[in-house]
């Protein structure tokens, strides 16, 4: 008889950045019914969820709830916020918490499997690829809290390393819709490209008031991003105006045979990067299982600093040093509602949280001979 294992869900599938929740929310749960269908599978999986909507103060009430109810393995939380609201919980109640989304880094918690990638497989790659192809003027955007904070900080250093200018730097809060000042600022400066640290409805509505003002003025934009995917692209429709590159650890052209399989199991739906992520991250987590036969969290991250198997990300592994995967580094250009690949790294590239032994040598140009410099930051 299977062994039955109960896990907890803590996704939010409504509220602001609900379409990376969704598909999130979709990957799990369809990695948990092909997981239950196998006949060669020891185990099967149960799972309760909780969906917090969004609102920070509902995540400690969720990881309550789905700890209480008998789960010690959490899949889940979207934005930094989420997940750092709850880390106490799960020192508390030694529970393992899978997060399967992109962050900015500068955390390493023995209760957080980071499964989504940090700057040096995301942020650092894109930066690299945008001042050699688009030019080193930037302007910086993000939403008010860790994400956007800490990724155009490191933006802005790798920026000033090459010799280039942050033009602006501008947060806003969950939701805002209003961009007008900003985006006149960006476009009456001689910006070579924007990095949009923007989450959900805001970074939509961003997109589309910088199209509309490029397109009467006859000139496109170039904008980055580091968590936006197709889960998101329907709602950017229209925006031709702008080109929008996005640096993740999947996206679906970059393996059509797994999309194609999914969507003739479990219909046609977006199958992103926080799609792939959350889906390999129940799988690893069913494997694990099933090596050491049971899902006591030291055991299972155990088992998985040994299991450099084939994912549908490739072959990654979990680093004992800081709990962090190994992933892909793809980068690609969003081409109606798809993405098109630009590059990819050779390798899956380890991940070092904490960028102190990522080479950034790409950043390190030659000292121009005459350059304007202020001592003082200003953030405009």
């Amino acid at each position: 008889m299977r062994q039955t294992v109960e896990v907890g869900i803590l996704v939010s599938t409504e509220g602001t950045y609900r379409r990376m929740g969704a598909s999130t929310f979709a990957g799990l749960q369809n990695a948990i019914d092909e997981i239950n269908q196998d006949p060669v599978r020891q185990i099967r999986i149960s799972y309760r969820s909780y969906n917090p909507a969004g609102q920070l103060e509902e995540y400690s009430r969720g990881i309550a709830q789905l700890i209480d109810g008998g789960a010690s393995h959490i899949f889940g939380t979207t934005t930094s916020a989420s997940r750092k609201e709850i880390i106490p919980d799960l020192e508390h109640t030694h529970s393992l918490l899978w997060y399967a989304c992109p962050y900015e880094g500068f955390e390493c918690s023995e209760s957080v499997l980071y499964l989504g990638g940090c700057p040096n497989q995301n942020l650092v790659p894109l930066l690299s690829y945008a001042l050699k192809h688009f030019g080193a003027d930037a302007y910086l955007v993000g939403s008010n809290y860790v994400w956007g904070w800490e990724s155009n900080r490191i933006a802005r250093e790798l920026i000033e390393m090459s010799h280039g200018r942050v033009l602006g730097e501008k947060y806003y809060r969950f939701g805002c819709m209003d961009f007008g000042p900003l985006i006149g600022n960006i476009l009456s400066a001689p910006t070579t490209f924007v990095l949009n640290n923007l989450v959900g409805e805001s970074s939509y509505h961003f997109l589309h008031q910088l199209s509309d003002a490029c397109a009467s003025r006859g000139v496109q934009a170039t904008v980055l991003s580091c968590n936006f995917t197709e889960a998101e692209l329907p709602c950017v429709r229209g925006a031709d105006h702008i080109r929008l590159l996005s640096c993740g650890a999947f996206f679906e052209a970059v393996n059509p045979a797994f999309v194609d399989g999914q969507r003739q199991r479990h219909g046609s739906q977006p199958y992103s990067h926080y799609y792939a992520c959350a889906y390999n991250a129940m799988h690893l987590f069913a494997r694990a299982c099933e090596q050491v036969g049971s899902d006591d969290p030291d055991r299972i991250r155990e088992a998985l600093y040994q299991d450099h198997s084939d994912t549908v990300l490739g072959q990654v592994f979990l680093s004992a040093r800081n709990n962090h995967l190994a992933l892909p580094s793809v980068i690609a250009q969003a081409a109606g509602e798809s993405f098109e690949v630009v590059h990819k790294a050779r390798n899956n590239l380890e991940a070092d949280p904490y960028l102190v032994q990522t080479d950034l040598n790409d950043f390190c140009l030659p000292q121009p001979q005459q350059r304007a410099a202020g001592d003082l930051r200003i953030v405009k």
